[in-house]
């Protein structure tokens, strides 16, 4: 009988247990968009809740909503004056409290009547400057999307106007343009590439430093962005961390293909409502290694990463910021490990040895000089670190020769100050100026059969070079349905006392509730990747050297936008964008039998190529249209369709007008996933997500296979220059995920097939010197891989 009511007893409590209703926290603060002062009394409440729950802001702006079931939940902030706000898909688990910043934005009043106007632009940038071609993301959504691997750069692959060149690499072409053309920023402040692997002076790599469980909201900007971006011509990551925790520590665990992270974070003061985020991650395959567990690979990539934020709020001073991010990887190819039968080539053997270091960290502080009046100081330091070297391997004595070596150095030191005023409701001034300077050591060098010596590419030593950017903008906003924004940005890199005033006008239109008509116009310049202009050109008549590159002036484009939006429905958006950039003052070789631009550097394997005798006498233009048609997550499902349809063309010193390699001329993508809730308490849930790509695929130059046998190196028909085109692109992802809630825990779980039906995607052509052949090199084929995340 004693063991029966004890059974009925266990029974009676795991039956409770799991009925239990999982609950979480959501806090945070309601600010103005533009001034960033907290705004008091703000109505913050839950939607789609059975039970009234809501809160109102105090005169810091903070609210709190307590006992919040977990799930993707959603809120609705409103406050006189402001115009309401939508906040969905906040996805709540039992394992960490969500902290939010909501930003509000005033209303012009015009009449009497107060009219609440469309509802919120969930893509609409989080910079209130923005006026087009743009789009806000969160990290959430890097990792929801098959196949974007937690890291923005392919996330936003998914995006109209965006493409990506190489499965391997997370470089992005957007509207024509170079990868060389994407500014990086991070929390205010210009950045070098954020990649493990990169190559010398480009902007994408093999892995991202970028930590998805670090980044705040964000913004990405394709085209004709306002007058605060300088310095590039294509696109723009304006990139945010968000704060750590400042009331509790939480913990985080996760393992994937990225790699083992651990984070943690919580307040430093609890009574000053200060904290601390931190992230650390290490190389997956190499953990692997020395643990004993190989995979048949002749080498493992070796990198790990940092990401950290402090944020320091005072009653009287201001904010405080520290924040940083940096990383090491080294990738080793060693022949001398092999036996000779295997080495890379029949006759020789080859040893590589690639490294790569980045790093930035940052000091900021913004000071209210009134509710209307902030200025905002940054400092930072950052730079990149390359060290790669090539032995070749004899095979009579197994000696070693030095073929090859590269390292170098580029320090970045800023300093950035930024005013921003609010006059109103209908007038906003901002303005802000950033002293750069650029310190650069590096040393390039190549043995050469035809000298019997090393020949330099690069031979700096100690060389500093500054770069002065300052802009102004001005918002005005006569109505609540219109808002124009206009600016001017001035730069000069002071090396060469090469300079661009910069015009920016924009214009938004909101029809009515459902539609927007914006148009955007923008003059942009960035100087060269610093390597062209320290570039070493060797005389053999007296065996010195010529920096030919040294005095380039900037490239510059033209960029015009026309934008219509109409959420016809709710949850449901369509978009269409069409645009023109015409590009000039771009580094053409002076040699009259070259095609090389400067517009089709940016994403190849090997790195940027070094070429001499640089003059700015080319030109190209990008035009297209872009279509999107999306239905945000709602009812457990969403989906995401965007077309792209462009052309891409440059021309050459002689004059003649041809494909640049990034013409791939159509990218559309499909994306969709549902999301089912489980248990009785519904705190698991199961998710599928799904992806189709369909691309032109990549432009090349056709080898001239006999003239290639003769030389024993690849020799490239230059006057074909990018005239032929691989067969299209197309994969197919899928992604399964399961989620589940404890008490204090929040774990997941994830499965992904990339290109489930090895799809043979050709890369690009090759010259075999062993075989005498041309070969095809493949993208990326069928490739899985899972991870697991816990939260608590």
């Amino acid at each position: 009988m004693k063991n029966r009511l004890l059974v009925l007893l266990v029974v009676s409590i795991s039956s409770l247990s799991f009925a239990q209703t999982y609950t979480q926290t959501i806090r945070g603060k309601v600010i103005d968009v533009d001034s960033k002062s907290p705004i008091f009394g703000a109505n913050v409440v839950l939607l789609n809740n059975d039970t009234l729950i809501g809160s109102v802001t105090d005169v810091d702006g903070k609210f709190r909503l307590e006992k919040i079931a977990v799930g993707r939940r959603a809120l609705k902030i409103t406050s006189m004056g402001y115009e309401d706000a939508v906040l969905s898909n906040i996805i709540v688990t039992s394992g960490k409290e969500v902290v939010l910043t909501v930003e509000l934005r005033e209303k012009v009043y015009t009449t009497d009547v107060i009219e609440i106007v469309a509802e919120t632009d969930k893509t609409k940038a989080n910079n209130d400057l923005v006026t087009l071609s743009s789009r806000n993301f969160q990290a959430e959504e890097t990792g929801r999307y098959a196949g974007s691997r937690g890291d923005p750069s392919k996330m936003v692959a998914n995006y109209a106007g965006v493409s990506s060149g190489n499965d391997a690499r997370n470089d992005i072409i957007v509207r024509g343009n170079s990868p060389l053309g994407v500014l990086w920023r991070l929390e205010g402040v210009d950045i070098p590439n954020p990649n493990h692997f990169s190559a010398q002076g480009a902007t994408g790599g093999p892995i991202s430093m970028l930590n998805n469980n670090v980044l705040g909201n964000s913004d990405f900007l394709t085209g004709a962005f306002p007058a605060e971006y300088g310095n590039k011509t294509a696109a723009v990551f304006d990139l945010k961390l968000r704060n750590g925790n400042n009331e509790k520590r939480e913990f985080t665990g996760q393992i994937g293909i990225n790699g083992l992270e651990l984070g943690a974070e919580g307040p430093i003061s609890k009574k000053q409502g200060s904290s601390y985020l931190v992230n650390y991650r290490y190389s997956t395959l190499e953990m692997f290694n020395k643990l004993g567990i190989r995979f048949g690979v002749s080498a493992s990539p070796e990198y790990q990463d940092v990401s950290y934020k402090v944020n320091v709020p005072t009653q009287k001073a201001g904010i405080f910021q520290l924040w940083g991010i940096g990383g090491t990887s080294k990738l080793s190819l060693l022949d001398s490990e092999l036996k000779p039968e295997d080495w890379s080539y029949i006759s020789k053997g080859e040893d590589l040895v690639f490294k790569t270091n980045m790093g930035a960290t940052g000091f900021s502080h913004m000071y209210f000089f009134n509710p209307k009046i902030s200025g905002k100081l940054n400092l930072s330091v950052s730079g990149t670190l390359l060290d790669a070297y090539i032995d070749t391997i004899s095979p009579v004595d197994n000696s070693k020769f030095l073929d090859r070596k590269n390292k170098s150095t580029e320090a970045n030191y800023i300093a950035n100050y930024t005013l921003t005023a609010k006059m109103n409701a209908k007038h906003l001034f901002k303005a802000g100026a950033t002293y750069q300077l650029i310190y650069f050591n590096a040393e390039s060098y190549v043995y050469s059969t035809d000298y019997n010596k090393y020949i330099y590419d690069l031979n700096v030593k100690n060389s500093t070079a500054g770069l002065l950017q300052g802009f102004v903008h001005w918002q005005f906003r006569p109505t609540d349905k219109i808002t124009i924004n206009s600016g001017l940005h001035y730069q000069n890199f002071l090396l060469n006392n090469t300079s661009a005033f910069e015009p920016r006008l924009g214009a938004r239109f909101q029809l009515n509730k459902k539609q927007n008509l914006s148009i955007a116009y923008g003059m942009h310049s960035q100087m060269q990747p610093t390597i062209y202009y320290f570039y070493e050109t060797y005389i053999p008549f007296d065996s010195s050297y010529f920096r030919s590159n040294r005095n380039l002036d900037l490239s510059k484009s033209q960029h015009a936008v026309l934008s219509y939006d109409y959420n016809f429905a709710k949850d449901f958006r369509f978009k269409l964008e069409t645009y023109y950039q015409y590009l000039y003052n771009i580094p053409v070789q002076k040699n009259w039998n070259s095609s090389f631009s400067m517009m089709n550097v940016g994403n190849a394997l090997e790195g940027i190529p070094l070429v001499d005798t640089l003059v700015n006498e080319g030109n190209g233009e990008n035009y297209g249209v872009e279509l999107t048609l999306e239905k945000f997550f709602s009812n457990h499902f969403y989906f995401l369709t965007t077309v792209s349809l462009y052309d891409s063309k440059y021309t050459d010193k002689k004059g003649v007008v041809r494909n640049t390699s990034y013409n791939g001329g159509y990218v559309g993508n499909a994306l969709a996933g549902y999301e089912w809730q489980l248990g009785k308490s519904k705190n698991k849930a199961f998710a599928l997500d799904l992806k189709y790509t369909h691309a032109g695929g990549n432009r090349y130059t056709p080898i001239d296979l006999e003239l290639s046998k003769l030389a024993g190196k690849a020799i490239y028909i230059d006057d074909q220059a990018f005239s032929k085109k691989q067969n299209d692109y197309s994969r197919f992802d899928i992604k399964v995920s399961y989620k589940t809630n404890r008490k204090r825990t929040s774990q997941s779980v994830f499965f992904v097939v990339e290109n489930i039906f090895n799809t043979q995607n050709i890369l690009r052509e090759s010259y075999n010197k062993d075989s005498q052949s041309i070969q095809k090199e493949y993208q990326l084929g069928l490739f899985y891989y899972f991870g697991y995340r816990i939260e608590f």
